[in-house]
């Protein structure tokens, strides 16, 4: 205690009652603020100012909360920038286990929960009454390369393990994305000449400006659509599984697909298009219903109610023009 006192002598008169309670408090000054009483809050900083926590030497970790709290870290100010910004930090991950700036568990050793509450890991809620053109985004992340390293703005991983409960959940998404005219007095303008306006439950689209290049060879869409169920006899035969499924429960849609495109593109190839690994698999057969006309040269299935029709195409030899 007395090197304490010998160092609160050192400061000026108004500011060394704050640190000797500090002090009694349970708090030790070696390099550290070492919080270790159990408290209601654990540190307070409630006046302005324009650096509230500064660490500037090397660190294996920079502050840790390792005590039963309800709040771990409280923000209750007015922020007129960032609340939290790693902007001047240098960034230099290490190891093969996805290091990150913010994370909680790994892969191999999630974090473990029992509750039945809705929870989660991150919960963000907002509302804005601005009026104006622009608009806010609830989480947005851009990641760039210049080089062969792949980029995955934004990635979900929904897994189903060892069910303690023989039916196992019902409800397995790795995405959700909703929009919502929820209230009487909700209101959708209209496009106004924007292209890109509208209200649809996600954009998806891949662009290329003069100059960008594709290997011969490369692949690009604006939508990957992949089923890979397996288990053999486990999976029942019974149940639903569809590429895409869609449902109306509203006004009757215009279509089941809309198109447009603009001045600079030229429309689409072709409305289907199978490679040569989809010959003779469903939904393509090689089997042709005859014609009036001409013998088709194979058709397109088609299940109306568990009844399978045929839709007959034909080779460009043998359009009537």
């Amino acid at each position: 205690m007395a090197a304490k006192e010998s160092y609160l002598r050192m400061l000026p008169t108004g500011t060394r009652e704050p640190l000797r309670k500090l002090f009694n408090s349970g708090a030790e000054l070696n390099n550290r603020i070492n919080l270790s009483k159990a408290e209601t809050t654990g540190l307070t900083m409630s006046g302005a100012m324009t650096t509230g926590i500064l660490m500037s030497g090397a660190t294996t970790t920079g502050i840790s909360l390792t005590g039963a709290a309800t709040t771990g870290i409280n923000f209750a100010g007015t922020y007129s920038g960032n609340g939290i910004d790693f902007s001047s930090c240098t960034y230099t991950p290490t190891g093969s286990n996805g290091p990150c700036l913010i994370r909680a568990g790994s892969y191999g050793t999630p974090l473990a929960m029992t509750s039945e509450a809705q929870s989660g890991l991150i919960r963000l809620y907002m509302e804005n009454t601005a009026a104006g053109t622009s608009y806010d985004r609830g989480i947005f992340v851009c990641l760039k390369t210049q080089n062969v390293k792949g980029i995955f703005p934004i990635a979900g991983l929904a897994e189903v393990k060892n069910c303690a409960s023989t039916a196992g959940p019902n409800k397995v998404q790795a995405a959700q994305f909703i929009c919502h005219l929820n209230d009487a007095g909700a209101k959708l303008a209209a496009l106004g000449g924007d292209p890109t306006a509208g209200m649809y439950a996600g954009w998806f689209k891949i662009g290329a400006i003069d100059g960008a290049t594709t290997a011969s060879g490369s692949r690009a869409a604006p939508l990957w659509v992949d089923n890979e169920l397996y288990g053999g006899s486990n999976i029942n035969a019974e149940m639903e599984e569809y590429g895409i499924f869609m449902t109306a429960g509203g006004t009757v849609p215009k279509a089941v697909i809309g198109f447009e495109t603009n001045q600079y593109a030229a429309g689409w190839a072709s409305l289907f298009y199978f490679d040569e690994t989809c010959y003779n698999k469903p939904p393509v057969s090689a089997a042709a219903p005859e014609t009036s006309e001409k013998d088709a040269d194979g058709s397109l299935l088609l299940n109306l109610n568990e009844t399978i029709y045929y839709i007959p195409y034909y080779g460009a030899n043998k359009l009537v023009t």
